[in-house]
């Protein structure tokens, strides 16, 4: 998808008088890089799983092994975590900065737009390679599990030039202070 392309996304996402300022889609790789601790444990996961319902099988009953199921299903699920993040972020994912927030924009398997505003942008780091692309953390979202409750940084992930981004991300957070 061209530049043009990725605006012609984010254009009918903007409010009015709001402008795009820039719109990249991330990096595939770095993308599916983001998810090898998953597909790590997904290893031992699927193979307990396969094992599990191998064993299960030998039972004799028929039923006792079909319990395996979901199991070796979740398993594959994780292992190819690291295929659909770069899938999605090669077809389906888009970033982009406007003059009033951030947008992150999935186009499939459902159209989602998430939107931050100045005031979300509650933290900022960026980790940058060789080549100066890397990724760019603005924020951090509470989420909660059965050991109570997590962070998760939020942010644009495999984007080039990631000085330039983190620039613009201070500008914006800047602008909602003065605003």
């Amino acid at each position: 998808m061209s530049q043009g392309d990725l605006f012609g996304v984010v254009t009918p996402q903007l409010r009015r008088g709001e402008k795009a300022v820039w719109t990249e889609r991330p990096a595939p790789m770095a993308r599916a890089k983001s998810r090898l601790k998953i597909f790590l444990f997904g290893i031992p996961f699927f193979g307990f799983a396969i094992f599990w319902t191998a064993t299960a099988s030998q039972s004799g009953d028929p039923i006792f092994p079909l319990f395996g199921i979901p199991f070796l299903v979740i398993g594959a699920g994780l292992l190819l975590a690291p295929v659909w993040s770069y899938w999605e972020a090669k077809n389906w994912l888009i970033y982009a900065i406007t003059d009033q927030r951030i947008l992150i924009i999935r186009v499939f398997p459902r159209h989602k737009v998430e939107s931050f505003e100045p005031g979300d942008i509650t933290r900022l780091e960026r980790t940058t390679s060789a080549d100066g692309s890397g990724n760019v953390i603005f924020a951090e979202e509470e989420r909660r599990g059965k050991n109570g409750t997590y962070m998760v940084p939020r942010g644009f992930y495999g984007v080039p030039e990631a000085m330039r981004v983190e620039e613009a991300v201070m500008k914006l957070r800047n602008s909602g202070a003065r605003g």
